[in-house]
């Protein structure tokens, strides 16, 4: 029996110190066995149904694993503690919160709980053991129940650290968005401002970027690349040093911005009496235009590699 309760130790070691009576049945612990296990120490039962192993500190992420696992089956952590969960920044220590896709929103003395109706598998994952809404879905909730501003920081967190992407931002506001649903509004305009000619970070479309290059099968460049031999001319996006082609992938929404404007000017210039190519792509020529892109790039590898 020592081996099938080490083995039980590991399914509580997964999941915050706790398990399930169906954990420990699924390995052959009658809940007799139980009984005597919680009498002898070896863990105890401070909620109906789930364990705690003997030694096991309290923590957030085991409060929410037991209001998870009360909301059953097919519940997940969402909204601040989904927030919490993927390192969100303004939710460390958020209180259990729960959506499952039946029933009412209701507090319990272990968590809040969101019912809906609209919580696609797409929509959830797990992430430290524990049932979660995606990143696209924890942001479009976290817009219905916290100030604007706070999702929007939640949103650029996201997008800067690659945990979801704008269209998969889109795809859970078109699956959700609808007149009178919370958080719709919100989204709209955080989406909206996130548009044409934006990228939110460089990251993302740095990431655009190499898929494009990939694809149409150009040389692999170096990205983020000091340039300047004798004194330094600046850091610059994507370079093909043979070919001595730059490109600089552009986030700004609009370049309205007269020093953002003359900064880039004098460091093209500089760059281009160096002997450098410079070609300045944007979002939207990478996710509208690849084609042209890439027409631009290949035409100055020619030319470079022909002269």
């Amino acid at each position: 029996m020592a081996a099938i309760y080490d083995q039980l130790a590991g399914v509580a070691r997964g999941h915050h110190g706790v398990f399930t009576t169906e954990h420990a049945v699924e390995l052959g612990i009658s809940e007799r066995m139980l009984r005597r296990l919680t009498a002898t120490g070896w863990c105890d039962r401070p909620w109906r149904g789930i364990y705690r192993l003997r030694g096991a500190p309290d923590s957030t992420d085991q409060a929410l694993q037991v209001a998870v696992w009360f909301g059953g089956d097919d519940a997940v952590a969402s909204h601040r503690s989904a927030a919490q969960l993927w390192g969100l920044p303004g939710f460390a220590g958020a209180p259990p919160e729960v959506t499952k896709p039946r029933g009412q929103s209701q507090r319990r003395p272990y968590g809040s709980f969101h019912g809906s109706l609209a919580l696609p598998p797409a929509h959830t994952t797990t992430r430290r053991g524990i049932a979660v809404t995606t990143p696209a879905r924890t942001i479009f909730d976290l817009a219905g129940v916290v100030r604007p501003g706070r999702v929007e920081r939640a949103l650029d967190h996201s997008l800067n650290e690659e945990l979801c992407t704008v269209t998969g931002l889109h795809q859970v506001f078109f699956a959700l968005a609808r007149r009178g649903r919370r958080g719709t509004v919100v989204m709209r305009q955080l989406l909206d401002a996130r548009g044409v000619g934006y990228v939110a970070t460089a990251s993302e479309l740095e990431r655009e970027g190499r898929r494009v290059f990939r694809e149409a099968g150009l040389p692999a460049p170096a990205f983020e690349v000091d340039l300047g031999s004798e004194a330094w001319i600046g850091r610059v996006d994507a370079v093909w040093r043979a070919a001595r082609v730059v490109v600089e992938l552009d986030s700004r929404k609009h370049h309205t911005q007269l020093l953002d404007r003359d900064s880039d000017r004098r460091r093209d210039n500089e760059l281009m009496s160096a002997g450098w190519r410079v070609i300045r792509v944007t979002w939207d020529d990478l996710r509208d235009r690849p084609d042209q892109v890439v027409r631009w790039i290949r035409k100055a590898l020619a030319s470079s590699l022909a002269a």
